[in-house]
């Protein structure tokens, strides 16, 4: 089976309809901007428990990403908050996505991205308890600050341990390549591209590189290149990106798909435009989290109103 057939193949066995998810957050308000979602959720096998992180966020004139919280559940659909924290406890003006892994029995980690207020300056903060409602924002320690890396941003962590127990952080930050000009004209350039931070610890991340980016051409996902995530499956790995034509796509992306080998080898895969897409919308930040014959796929859902709820589907 060639590749283009075989990632078609896993395409429709994953592939599952948006609107018949379960609703397991709603958004903070109705309209648009009200928003719940920015989020991932790691299975500990050891405990058998779901471990969610999600943030809400309002209208851009309302004060946007304005709280995140933290929540555990047994079925992968019901889930209790044990942790929150707001914007002011962060110093931020927004806070976005952030993921939770368990680093080894006595520790839990909570690495969360938000915009220092004031400075536009998006950074990747990391704090640890001994369970994840134990959580204090005032004592996180930022791991990752775009500047040491001469760029504008860096934002939206998401974490795969090793078998050694390294950290593999993957992170949005901006495209290498700006807009193209010639003879005259300048053509849009893409927005954002997906880099792999690696520490042996979690705490001292050295170096960045670049392994996603997007086309910087007119297709869907030509405009963003933001990986959601990865997980293995049928003896390979599929990953979810969000893709964009324009720069309104900033905030309804459409969800594409990836195959490959190994997280180090991953190609789109040709869906013939997006892979999920809802009546009302795109949906966005679709992360999929496999236990055992099941794969729970968690994403932001696009209401008639223009607001988002956080929904789950599992195939």
């Amino acid at each position: 089976m060639n590749e283009r057939n075989h990632g078609g193949g896993l395409a429709e066995r994953l592939r599952f309809d948006p609107a018949e998810g379960i609703v397991i957050r709603e958004p903070p308000g109705v309209g648009c901007g009200y928003w719940t979602g920015g989020h991932k959720v790691t299975y500990d096998r050891s405990s058998g428990r779901f471990v969610l992180f999600y943030r809400e966020r309002h209208p851009l004139e309302r004060g946007r990403g304005r709280r995140c919280q933290v929540a555990v559940g047994e079925d992968g659909i019901n889930f209790t908050d044990v942790w929150e924290a707001d914007r002011e406890q962060f110093a931020a003006d927004s806070i976005e996505v952030g993921h939770v892994v368990r680093h080894d029995e006595d520790e839990w980690r909570l690495y969360v991205s938000y915009e220092m207020a004031g400075t536009s300056i998006w950074r990747i903060d990391m704090m640890s308890a001994p369970h994840p409602s134990r959580f204090a924002a005032q004592a996180c320690r930022a791991v990752l600050q775009p500047g040491h890396f001469g760029l504008r941003y860096i934002k939206d962590p998401w974490i795969i341990r090793q078998p050694d127990g390294a950290y593999h952080l993957y992170a949005a930050v901006p495209a290498r390549t700006g807009p193209v000009l010639k003879q005259g004209v300048i053509g849009i350039g893409a927005e954002d591209a997906t880099v792999l931070a690696r520490s042996e610890d979690g705490v001292y991340f050295e170096t960045l590189e670049y392994v996603y980016e997007a086309a910087g051409d007119g297709s869907w996902h030509g405009h963003r290149g933001r990986l959601d995530g990865m997980f293995p499956f049928a003896g390979g790995w599929v990953g979810t990106f969000s893709g964009g034509r324009t720069m309104f796509d900033n905030y309804e992306e459409p969800c594409g798909l990836l195959a490959g080998p190994s997280p180090s080898e991953m190609r789109r895969v040709d869906t013939g435009g997006p892979w999920i897409a809802g009546p009302y919308g795109y949906v966005r930040y679709v992360f999929g989290t496999p236990v055992d014959d099941r794969v729970f796929f968690y994403y932001e859902y696009a209401r008639a109103d223009g607001s988002h709820d956080l929904r789950a589907s599992v195939v």
